[in-house]
């Protein structure tokens, strides 16, 4: 399932750090479920060695006024996605954030205004994507002890793509996933191209764009509903179907 959530603040604007991935991180696991934030945080889904959080969220999504060094300020209502392929996780996120309502986000003091509740129905096997957040493709070279990031002019990107639907597959619906899958741009240009600050100490390249994937209609659920490529618990990954009306 995905949610929106609309807030909105009583004063003028909304005022967030240029680099607010860990912050919004941060402000899903503080206004969760107690036990759900904890499992999350601490435990998530393992696939042999690895461990997926199996939820994603979008930028902040509304008018910008004004860029400063290292803060963006906002009009005062702005929407924010929340995804997850797990009904728990987002039943857990939807009651916890209707029975608060109030929130704290960087110093500013939001009022959640509305939730929509989206269930993303697939049906076509040939979908256009669009980013909600960036996406991000890497590989760790160990030996330098770096990481390497891929572009969408590269193979490599979409191959990184493919291989983490297929990881994520597995743990959701409980088997390997046996039909095709293909991911590929449509419009992605040099300007797409994000570098994330993420928690001050971790420089992370990420891509925007519309991109086009031909799947199964569960797979592109999951797509929507997890995101494409890794660190989607980090606000990476996320996409929505350019056709669903009120997204």
């Amino acid at each position: 399932m995905i949610l929106k959530l609309n807030f909105s603040s009583s004063k003028g604007v909304i005022t967030l750090k240029k680099n607010y991935n860990y912050l919004l991180q941060s402000f899903f696991y503080q206004n969760i479920d107690d036990e759900v934030s904890k499992f999350l945080h601490d435990e998530g889904f393992a696939y042999r060695k690895k461990k997926f959080k199996l939820f994603t969220f979008s930028k902040v999504i509304g008018d910008i006024i004004k860029k400063q060094l290292d803060s963006l300020v906002f009009r005062p209502n702005i929407s924010i996605y929340f995804a997850s392929p797990i009904s728990n996780i987002t039943n857990a996120t939807l009651s916890s954030f209707i029975k608060k309502r109030e929130f704290d986000l960087d110093g500013n003091k939001l009022v959640l205004n509305s939730v929509e509740a989206i269930n993303p129905e697939v049906s076509e096997e040939k979908v256009v994507l669009r980013c909600l957040s960036p996406i991000t493709a890497y590989r760790t070279d160990k030996n330098a002890k770096k990481y390497v990031y891929f572009n969408p002019n590269q193979e490599e990107f979409y191959d990184i793509l493919r291989s983490n639907l297929l990881q994520k597959y597995e743990i959701v619906y409980g088997k390997p996933y046996s039909g095709k899958l293909r991911i590929y741009p449509i419009e992605v240009r040099d300007t797409y191209k994000k570098k994330v600050n993420y928690k001050d100490s971790l420089l992370i390249e990420a891509w925007e764009g519309t991109y086009g994937m031909e799947a199964e209609k569960d797979m592109i659920k999951l797509a929507l509903e997890a995101g494409l490529g890794p660190r989607n618990s980090q606000g990476f990954g996320m996409v929505r179907l350019e056709n669903v009306k009120g997204t």
